[in-house]
């Protein structure tokens, strides 16, 4: 039986040996992708670690007991899937054009000055207003905003205003921004690397708000409570 994999934004449902690097219905990227055979192991009760159990426990469709079976290819890929992410939308804006998309790659690179990178596809909207405008904005989604990583991910936005009905202000730099998130920031592209199907952008954040106190939205949370 072929591997399924679904998207955990759109909920569309991929069927071959790997996710695809981009989700055809909602844009998103791989990472975004799950094993549609790891959701029934994800709900199992997991045993208090040092405590022995008959067997072990299930993690993303694997016993670990066999995991080091496995292939060096597939252990990187399923060693990737472990990395914990935020979600976030991304917005850009260049010449009276705006648009947003859910990411989980903005992560931050020197304090002094503060810059902070981000990982976006080359086919999407989003990627050709940076590359434009030489700008971005990050608004960090918090554990109450599942419906902007299912808005800002759902169709292209060459297509659709994603923004629409939407709670937003402009900030420094022209982006929009996201009212009813966390936290906001705004950076200026000062150098970018080519990684094949991505480019990762990095930016001095030039503007930041805080906006509430509710925790941060995780990748992890989201699967958790989607």
């Amino acid at each position: 039986m072929e591997k399924q994999w679904r998207c955990t934004v759109c909920g569309y449902i991929h069927t071959g040996e790997n996710p695809p690097e981009v989700c055809p219905v909602c844009g998103v990227d791989a990472a975004l992708f799950e094993p549609v055979n790891s959701l029934d192991a994800q709900n199992q009760n997991q045993p208090h670690r040092g405590v022995k159990t008959a067997e072990k426990p299930q993690i993303m469709g694997l016993n670990i007991s066999n995991l080091n079976d496995l292939s060096p290819e597939e252990q990187i890929k399923q060693a990737l899937y472990r990395i914990s992410y935020g979600l976030y939308v991304i917005t850009a804006q260049f010449n009276g054009k705006d648009n947003g998309q859910c990411a989980n790659t903005c992560f931050q690179i020197t304090s002094d000055p503060a810059q902070i990178a981000i990982g976006i596809n080359k086919r999407n909207y989003t990627h050709e207003l940076i590359s434009q405008s030489g700008h971005f904005g990050v608004s960090i989604l918090d554990q109450l905003g599942h419906e902007f990583a299912r808005k800002f991910g759902y169709r292209s936005g060459r297509e659709v205003n994603k923004f629409e009905g939407v709670y937003t202000h402009r900030g420094q730099t022209g982006v929009l921004l996201l009212d009813d998130v966390n936290s906001t920031l705004e950076a200026k592209v000062v150098g970018q690397l080519d990684a094949g199907t991505h480019t990762l952008f990095l930016g001095e954040v030039v503007h930041a708000e805080l906006l509430n106190e509710v925790e941060p939205m995780t990748y992890a949370y989201f699967r958790a409570t989607k």
